[in-house]
Parts: C-alpha cells; structure tokens; sequence
C-alpha cells in the first residue's frame, strides 16, 4: 500500500560514524513495501522537446520505516507516450562484431544512422558480456531489436524483456510476458530500401530439400574461433552491411547479393541456397536481402526491445527479490503511459550516493508515479545523458569516474528536419554557419534560420555570419523556424568554438647565475595557442616551460639565438611552425659580463695560437 504523508517537523535524532544516515522527515515522504523515498531538494529541472521532462534531484531513501537513511543522487527522466517520441535500444555494431562503447558514442552513432532524429535524451541498457567470455563476444544478455532489425532474438535465462511500442497509446511498455520469436528465420526482399517480398527459411547450414531455402553462415566455437561453412550454388553476400553470428540458432544478417556461385564463408558473409523457383525469381545480383527471426505472442508487431534483469514493480505491487545495494538504472510507466527512466548514482558515499536495493528501486518509482519497474544494468554502467546547449551532456556521477562502455543503451529521439551544416570559416570574432535543408521531414517552413545567443539569423544563400564574438569561446548555435513571427526551434543545435588570439613574441630577457643561463620569454597568448615553444642558442636548445628555458653550463657563447614555436588557433586551418630571428633581447649585468669574458678569452686565445 502506498501511503504519502506531508511531514512539517523536522527533528535531528543522531549521525552515526560508520554509516551516514539522517533520521529527517521532509515533505512528501512517500512509504511503499516498508521503503521509504523522499527529495531534499531539487537542484535541475530540463525541459526537454515535446513535454519530456529532466530532473535531478538530492533525496533519501531507506529499506524499511525504521531503519536509517542513507543519501542519494537521482535523474529522472519523463517521457510522454506520443507518436513524435521514438525509444530505441541501440548499439554500436559494426558489420561482423558487437562493440562496447560509452553512451555518448552510442547516442552518436544512432544520430549518425538515423539523419532526421535528434536524440535528446538516453541511458544505459542492458546487461552484457563485460568480460568478453561468449562465443560471439560482447553482446547484450537480452534480446536486441531496433526499428524491426532483431540484430539479437535469443536471450539468456535471467534476461526478462520489454518492448517500446511508440505508437503514442497509454500503454506503450511490453513487459512481464515472455518472449517469443518465429520458430524459423525469414528472408526479406527489398527494392528502393522498401520489403517487397517475404519468405521462410527452412534450414539453417544445411542444404534445403526441393520447395526450401536454406541460409548459411559461420559461427564461432567455444574457443571464439570462427568455424567457417562452404557453399555451392548460393547467392553470396560477400560484403555484409551486418552478420551477427550470436549462435547456429541465432543470426542477423542483411546485404546485397554479390556473388553466384561457391563460397567458404568468412567474417562478414552469409549466403542462401534456394531450391524454390518462386524465391530464386527475387534473387540476382545486387539484391538487398535481410535475413532474422520475427517476433510473436505479445511482442508481435513490436520494433524496438531489449533485455532487462529484475521486475521489482508490476501493477503498483513490490515484485523484487534483489537486496544487493548498487547504483541503478531503472525503467517503467506510469497509468497514463508516461515512461519514467531513472539513475540512482551509488558507491561514492563521501558524496552523498550510496545506491539503492530492490525495496528503494521500487519505492523511488513508485515516488515519480510509476506502476511498473524493471531493473537495467548497473554499477559502473549507469549512466543518463540528455540534450543541453548544443550537446550532449552526462547529467549523472558514474560510478567510476568516467563512462563504462556498454553493449547497448536506450535513446530518446525526435524527428526533426535533416540539415546538412558545417562551421565554413572561423576566426577570433566570427564564425560562418553553411546549411542546407535536406529533408523537411514533416515539418512545414520556407525559411531557415539560425541563432547565437539572443541574434537570430536567417540562412541566406545557404549562409548565415555571427560577428563580435569572444576569442576562444564555445558557443551554440541552433537551427530555427519562424511561426507567427515567432522562431521555434528545430531541435538541430551545435557547438563551435572561435578561434584562438594569434600569439606575440615581443623578446627575451637573459639572466645569469650559477652556471646556468635563464631565457624568459616575454609572450603574449591569452588563449595558450602555442603549442611548443624551443630556444635555440648556437647547437643548443631548451623548451619554454612556463615563459622559461635554461641553459646549463653556459659558457658565455652566444653568436646566434632564434625562437621555434609552434601554435593552433582552432581556426581549421591547422597548425602554423614560425622561426622567429627578430627580437628584443635584454639582458643582465651578470650575463653581460659571462658573455664579455667568453669574447675577450677567445680573442685572446686567437692571438696566441
């Protein structure tokens, strides 16, 4: 039963040493299965396109009502079920291997994959083959499938499975009901990138009977050895856009047709084996083919899933068992069908996060009004990254320091318009924005604009100028609509830099003691545009390390000196190597004297030899 009482009294009862717990009670202190989950105070609030919703708040939690609390940092995110708000798991997959990656490489590679989405929010998916042990290696432990593509259809016996069915309903989540897939692979024909016929296969690496097609391709054994297959009068894809070869009973695999004939297969190929005339009409060279499994029962029709571990809140009612403390990454729904995606920051108690069990799981959901709660991977893996001034930014502490690289993640996209821009020309005060409109995709504007700051500008001639700008500051520059006289954001936005202020060498100045000859530089480079900076002295050199360079065992010679420096303004235009020959150079009495004494004692030396 949840029960949430309004608290006004707060009373310090004691701290202890060895655990840090706080017995205060604050307002809206929600109880759910002995759990106990209020916010102390909320220190970020984003608003994100299309009503999804950023907070980050500080709060408290505790596994029953009498026990202590311990502190917590926690981002949540709310997603509202609407036909414009795509949830995807994906990963970073190349054409025959499954790369771990951190989520921002994630999130860029599906904006990289999918021009005319942005995304404006994601998190950490499932859990994985962190230790590389699988025969296919580093896959996710669920089920994969993205935009209908089920680049991974078996699981293992731990893995439950969810599925976004993003068609804006009021129940958009699939969860808690087993997954089922086709008992046979089929075969997709496409034509201009559209499926234009269908076909089960019949066999898998085993030459069909008369009416069947087989598909063919290697798998790797227990040693992750790749135990490769021949075939003989198949249709090859030598060059697959993807063969994920998870097992002999689990493949992905899509590509054009590139070879008739026979093939030992590799890395990378797959190939079909027809003994169906109907089938062998659709296939030629050139032909892009898409071989997986489909998904059935309650999954059926769903594009996007992906593996979870525990199902700690289904129904409003605690179903967890895990009374492990860690951070956490969390996903579920509201009644209304709003998604709620949580981090709960853990193993940095000195700061305030310790993690969370299945109790405070379910208790911190039930807090943001979910009904429904299931258990993503976590510790060092859980990590929340929105769309914030041009890039995206992690809003959460990892546990480790930095991100860890995962098999997959869940990201939050919006259509929006494909422009094509690039930053054209840079200087200290200005930058020129090139853009191109390349699909409107279902947005309604004649004009294109951009804007720095409070200057809007329109894209003239595909250009857009922005002057009086700051050296060397990061600014974003976001794309534009104009409705009513009023712009509106595309949901495109960068970041560019201004170059840096060209570096001056106006002299040095040359002291002298204890043998050794100092060399400071006077140097003008507000935004440190030097790379390297040497002094030459006759065969001699020294670095300037800040504004000096020594000499040691200077005996006085000092017929030729120069300055070699290397700088980058971040202009584009690169690095620039200058040998300056031409300067002020001052000096010290002592100096003066050595260099005096070294001059008069070889003169002397040429006068007697």
């Amino acid at each position: 039963m949840i029960k949430t009482l309004r608290r006004f009294s707060i009373s310090i009862l004691f701290v202890l040493l060895l655990v840090f717990s706080i017995n205060v009670f604050s307002s809206d202190v929600t109880y759910f299965a002995g759990g106990r989950y209020y916010v102390s105070e909320r220190i970020a609030e984003n608003n994100l396109p299309y009503g999804i919703k950023h907070y980050k708040d500080i709060a408290f939690s505790s596994v029953t009502e009498n026990s202590n609390y311990r502190p917590q940092q926690v981002n949540v995110l709310e997603i509202p079920s609407s036909d414009n708000i795509k949830i995807i798991p994906w990963a970073d997959i190349s054409p025959s291997k499954w790369n771990l990656s951190p989520l921002t490489k994630i999130v860029s590679d599906y904006e990289k994959n999918n021009p005319g989405y942005k995304v404006v929010a994601a998190i950490n998916g499932d859990f994985f083959d962190i230790d590389k042990e699988e025969n296919f290696a580093c896959v996710p432990e669920g089920v994969h499938i993205a935009h209908g593509n089920l680049y991974k259809s078996s699981h293992k016996p731990a893995a439950n499975i969810i599925g976004f069915k993003n068609d804006g309903s009021n129940h958009p989540l699939v969860g808690n009901v087993p997954f089922e897939r086709s008992e046979n692979m089929f075969l997709d024909i496409y034509q201009d990138e559209k499926i234009i016929k269908q076909f089960e296969i019949n066999k898998i690496n085993e030459n069909p009977e008369e009416g069947e097609i087989a598909v063919f391709f290697a798998i790797y054994n227990d040693n992750q050895e790749l135990i490769s297959q021949s075939v003989t009068d198949g249709y090859i894809v030598e060059n697959a856009e993807y063969a994920l070869p998870h097992s002999e009973s689990d493949f992905y695999g899509l590509g054009k047709i590139s070879k008739v004939g026979s093939e030992k297969l590799k890395v990378g190929q797959f190939a079909l084996v027809c003994n169906n005339e109907e089938v062998g009409n659709y296939l030629s060279l050139g032909t892009k083919i898409r071989v997986q499994y489909q998904t059935r029962g309650e999954f059926s029709g769903v594009n996007d899933a992906l593996g979870v571990r525990e199902i700690f809140l289904y129904d409003g009612k605690f179903t967890g068992k895990d009374n492990n403390i860690h951070p956490r990454t969390l996903i579920g729904m509201k009644e209304d069908g709003t998604i709620v995606m949580t981090v709960v920051d853990g193993r940095q108690e000195s700061k305030g996060m310790y993690g969370v069990q299945s109790i405070e799981m379910a208790t911190i959901m039930t807090h943001y009004g979910a009904v429904e709660g299931y258990n993503l991977d976590g510790g060092g893996s859980s990590t929340m990254v929105i769309f914030k001034n041009g890039k995206h930014e992690v809003v959460n502490s990892p546990s480790g320091g930095y991100q860890r690289s995962d098999a997959n993640g869940i990201v939050v996209a919006v259509k929006v318009p494909h422009i094509s821009y690039q930053v054209t020309n840079i200087s200290k005060d200005s930058v020129e924005i090139s853009a191109e409109v390349i699909s409107k995709n279902g947005y309604d504007f004649d004009k294109l604009y951009v804007g720095i700051g409070n200057e809007i500008k329109e894209v003239v001639d595909g250009k857009a100028t922005f002057t009086n700008l700051n050296s060397n500051q990061e600014y974003t520059y976001t794309f534009y609509q104009k409705i009513d006289e009023e712009y509106k954001s595309l949901i495109v936005a960068d970041t560019v830099t201004t170059a840096k202020e060209e570096p001056i060498i106006n002299g040095v100045y040359l002291s002298y003691a204890n043998n050794r000859l100092v060399v400071e530089v006077d140097i003008f480079d507000p935004d440190k545009a030097i790379m390297s900076n040497m002094i030459y002295i006759n065969n001699k050199f020294a670095g300037v390390i800040d504004g000096k360079a020594n000499f040691y065992n200077f005996d006085g010679n000092f017929d030729n000196i120069y300055i070699n420096y290397t700088y980058d303004l971040n202009d584009g235009k690169g690095s620039h190597n200058i040998k300056l020959i031409e300067f002020e150079i001052k000096c010290d009495f002592k100096c003066l004297m050595k260099m005096m004494i070294y001059k008069i004692n070889n003169r002397l030396i040429s006068i007697y030899h």
